[in-house]
Parts: structure tokens; C-alpha cells; sequence
């Protein structure tokens, strides 16, 4: 069988209501010569009858009927992708036509390049534009801005397999955070990241989406604390972002210590806002006043 140049990966959960839009998309590409490799993460709805009805055998699809949690459907793509470069592609975003050559022909002009994003456009769930997206598109404003937010779209991602197998592919301790940590990774292994300024991806933003399940506080606050950690060890941030980020650091603690609370994790969660404190104890202080404070009277 011979290898693609591309891989694509996508992990899917109950994605019946949007799926069409992004089947429609991938094998709307001017690129060619890749495979898509579909998780089913554990559907109970018609996703699986979308996939049964197509007739293109670049579509591989993996069944992961115990799948919990993104992490485990993405990394469970990942150790089925084959080609040169891996792609990611959420089954709730739309790629325009050119994205896969256009970010194709990024990795082929520089063997130092390990990743390449882009800007894309956010559209809601009746795929409304709701106004665009520009990450830093240089590294240090990249590494500056990975101090106090995700400014990058994984479904924007494309990067060289044998960089990212090098550094173990999407890190298992996260289980909705990986493609941050893979990108924090790819950067303290020496790889460029690229962002292009063109939009090459409608982000969709709706309800369902997982990383807004309220279910899933506390397994999201661990790893916004333990990410932001990762990336305030990344060399060359400036000193104001070196500055934000610690603080947002201590942030996340405290959040993830009052989520563990609200789990009735009582000592552990007390345990993590005992170290926020003493990190930063007035910020720390003012902070917990105001979390404290805006919650609803009963």
C-alpha cells in the first residue's frame, strides 16, 4: 500500500448534527493525496450511518466504543495515522479548499518547520460568520501569548509526524488539553511553529461542544494549571509575558483547587490553594475574594 503524503485525524462524538459540513469539506480539498483516519469515540447517534454511506477509500475509520474523553480519540487516531504529515480536523469545523495544500506546501519549504497553523473564522451553529481569528504569526509572539491563553485552533494544526513522534505525540496525561501541550513540546524540542495569516478554517462554535460540559470542571481545570505550568518553562518569553503567565499560573491553581472543592476533594483542593498562595499570596487573596464573592446568593 502506498504511504500518503497526509494523514488526516478526527475524533468524533454525537457529531451527526455538523459532520456533513466537514465530510463535505475534507473531500472538497484541491490537495489529494491524503487518508482520513476517523475515530467513532463511542456515537449513539447517526455518525456511524454517515460514514457507512461514503465510497472513498482515503476514509479509514477506527471504532473506539469505550472512548471517554477527546484525549483518548485523538491519541487513538494519532497511533493510526501512516502519512509524512498529520492534519487535524474536528468533525464540527469546515476547512476551506485550500487549507491542506496550503499548509502542505509550508512544511515542504522548510525542514525546520513542525507545525503550521492558521487563521480561521469562527461561525456558529447555523455556520453564521461571527469574525476572524489572527494568531501571533511570529515564534516569540507565539511563545508570549501561550502564557495566558491557547491562541492557536487544533483543528488548524498541521505538523511532521516525526517531530511529534519524537516528543511522544500528544501528551496522555491531558485529557482535553493535548494539542496545547503538543505544541508546548514541539517548541522546547527545537521545531519552528508557523502560523499563516490566511484563513484556511470556520471554527464552529455551538453548545455541544465538550470543552463547556460543566461535568467536566474539574478534568478541565487540571489541565489548564498543569499546561500553563508546561508553558511557563518555555525560554525566551519577554518579561511582562513571563510576568502574566505567572499569575494566570497561579490562576489556574486556585481554580483548580476551588474545582476540586466543589467535587468534595476537600484536602487535595485545599492542599493546591495553600501552594497559590504562598506563590503569590496578594494576588492569590484577591483573587479568591472575587471568586468568592460572585457567587449567586442562595
Amino acid at each position: 500500500m502506498t504511504i500518503p503524503t497526509l494523514t488526516v485525524i478526527t475524533t468524533v462524538y454525537n457529531g451527526e448534527a455538523f459532520f456533513q459540513e466537514t465530510l463535505d469539506g475534507v473531500f472538497a480539498q484541491t490537495f489529494t493525496d491524503f487518508e482520513w483516519v476517523v475515530v467513532n469515540n463511542g456515537c449513539t447517534d447517526g455518525t456511524q450511518a454517515m460514514l457507512d454511506a461514503i465510497e472513498d477509500d482515503r476514509l479509514r475509520v477506527v471504532q473506539n466504543p469505550d472512548g471517554k474523553t477527546f484525549g483518548e480519540g485523538i491519541r487513538v487516531a494519532y497511533e493510526n495515522a501512516k502519512g509524512q504529515y498529520i492534519a487535524v480536523q474536528d468533525a464540527d469545523d469546515v476547512p476551506l479548499s485550500d487549507r491542506f495544500q496550503a499548509q502542505v506546501t509550508a512544511l515542504e519549504a522548510d525542514e525546520k518547520l513542525g507545525l503550521v497553523s492558521s487563521a480561521y473564522e469562527d461561525i456558529d451553529a447555523n455556520s453564521k460568520p461571527l469574525g476572524n481569528h489572527f494568531p501571533p504569526s511570529d515564534q516569540q509572539g507565539l511563545i508570549d501569548a501561550l502564557q495566558t491563553s491557547s491562541p492557536l485552533a487544533h483543528s488548524t494544526y498541521m505538523y511532521r509526524k516525526s517531530a511529534s513522534d519524537a516528543i511522544g505525540g500528544y501528551p496522555d496525561e491531558y485529557a482535553y488539553g493535548p494539542d496545547f501541550g503538543l505544541v508546548v513540546r514541539l517548541i522546547k524540542a527545537g521545531w519552528t511553529i508557523r502560523v499563516l495569516d490566511q484563513v484556511l478554517l470556520k471554527l464552529r462554535l455551538h453548545a455541544g461542544q465538550a470543552s463547556l460540559a460543566d461535568d467536566l470542571c474539574v478534568i478541565r481545570a487540571h489541565d489548564a494549571f498543569y499546561l500553563y505550568q508546561e508553558a511557563s518553562s518555555l525560554m525566551k518569553a519577554s518579561a511582562e509575558a513571563r510576568k502574566a503567565g505567572r499569575k494566570n499560573v497561579t490562576k489556574c491553581r486556585l481554580c483548580y483547587g476551588l474545582a476540586l472543592m466543589g467535587e468534595k476533594n476537600i484536602r487535595k483542593g485545599i492542599g493546591q490553594i495553600f501552594k497559590a498562595v504562598l506563590s503569590q499570596p496578594l494576588y492569590s487573596v484577591a483573587y479568591l475574594g472575587y471568586r468568592l464573592g460572585s457567587k449567586p446568593k442562595q
